[in-house]
């Protein structure tokens, strides 16, 4: 080969292998992190090892297909020593807490969109369809099960209802249901609430709200709390109505609306709301955290933190984990700013075990920090598929979820 040209395919290799190291780098592989530049954030490269936390998985049982497709997430029950849960396809499945044994399951034959409700002994679902559906908890353990049907028609009347219950709704179920005095207690996706009752066919009350367009399906449900029904909504707002005849007893914008158009604008009321000495806590999507006082509803503080999972209270602090991937701390009686930690991923809501604050990533990575200081002191690859909006179902040092492919985790963390 002429010299010349071999120098000229020599320096061409080159370049090629120095360009694709430089993609290879760039897309993170071998690639060192950079340090963070804000003093307000902990590394999660650094963990003090010197807590003495562990975790191991006691029981796993694969329960059901899973959920899929645009669809609220699907939360499990724990009832005495049994979990209940369902998934998209409609199988719901009854599973022992001691051993994770499946103690009965029933194909339901509908697609469920929210849920799981357990009211006297009835198990009750938001379907695809916009249904609710009811069944009797006994039938389904004996596989034998009759839904009736009862209808909503222009929002205003019931039929025949019985036991077993079937009822058209005008737009999905939105949540879980609660429960009233053997009312039904409804939030619909279009952000209209109902109490009903199915035995007579009688709405009791109801409370419309203004259609907001291309926003995306909520799944904060009602708040009981006294004698009053706390609902927030997605036009940004918090509002308290009397239990009994529904009247509205106070209504607050905690999250105004503003963006060039109505992508932008959405403020989705994802999170449940949080109570605790007649303060009530929350956070909507692209929108503040906010504090209310629960006799009047005027706002205490806000704090600047787009919000769709849930917080959680320990030592008068609020922790929460952030729309771009921030596990925060916040000061309950002023909302300031105690601490935050850039997360890799997205990840759960956070739960609190002692003095440890700990979130999953949605691949299943656990890691605990310190609730004082942030410091990261725990993380455990599990390799879990997660939704998002995972809730945790804590029972002293014993948690049980459930994971996006269907499977049933009890996990115990000690500290």
């Amino acid at each position: 080969m002429n010299i010349k040209y071999f120098y000229i395919f020599s320096l061409l290799l080159l370049s090629s292998c120095s360009n694709f190291l430089t993609w290879h780098l760039d897309k993170g592989i071998h690639k060192t992190k950079s340090p963070s530049t804000s003093s307000e954030i902990s590394t999660v490269t650094d963990i003090d090892t010197n807590y003495n936390i562990s975790s191991r998985i006691i029981w796993t049982t694969s329960a059901n297909g899973g959920i899929y497709g645009n669809t609220a997430y699907l939360n499990m029950k724990k009832v005495n020593n049994t979990l209940y849960s369902v998934d998209t396809d409609g199988l719901i499945s009854a599973t022992s807490t001691i051993d994770g044994s499946i103690i009965w399951q029933v194909p339901t034959n509908y697609n469920v969109s929210s849920g799981i409700s357990v009211l006297n002994d009835q198990i009750c679902l938001g379907t695809m369809d916009a249904k609710l559906a009811c069944f009797d908890i006994n039938s389904l353990a004996m596989n034998s099960y009759i839904p009736l049907v009862s209808y909503i028609q222009n929002s205003a009347t019931f039929s025949e209802a019985s036991t077993h219950i079937e009822i058209d709704l005008i737009t999905e179920l939105a949540s879980s249901i609660e429960m009233i005095n053997n009312l039904f207690l409804l939030k619909l996706d279009n952000d209209d609430i109902y109490l009903i009752d199915p035995a007579t066919q009688d709405i009791i009350w109801k409370s419309e709200s203004q259609n907001i367009p291309l926003r995306t399906k909520g799944a904060s449900k009602p708040k009981l709390y006294n004698n009053s029904v706390l609902l927030a909504r997605d036009n940004g707002s918090i509002s308290s109505y009397n239990q009994i005849n529904g009247s509205l007893e106070w209504f607050t914008l905690i999250t105004s609306r503003s963006g060039r158009n109505d992508l932008e604008s959405q403020r989705d009321a994802e999170m449940d709301i949080l109570i605790e000495d007649e303060r009530l806590y929350y956070g909507h999507y692209q929108g503040d955290v906010t504090s209310l006082d629960l006799r009047t509803g005027d706002i205490i503080w806000s704090s600047p933190f787009s919000l769709t999972n849930n917080l959680s209270i320990k030592n008068n602090s609020i922790y929460g984990t952030t729309t771009d991937n921030i596990l925060i701390s916040l000061d309950q009686a002023s909302g300031f700013l105690n601490w935050k930690v850039k997360l890799n991923k997205p990840s759960t809501e956070p739960f609190v075990l002692g003095k440890t604050v700990m979130v999953f990533s949605i691949d299943g990575v656990l890691s605990g920090y310190n609730i004082d200081t942030g410091k990261q002191v725990y993380k455990m690859d599990y390799g879990f598929d997660l939704h998002p909006r995972t809730q945790f179902i804590k029972d002293k040092n014993l948690l049980y979820f459930q994971s996006i492919d269907g499977d049933i985790i009890c996990l115990q963390v000690t500290e």
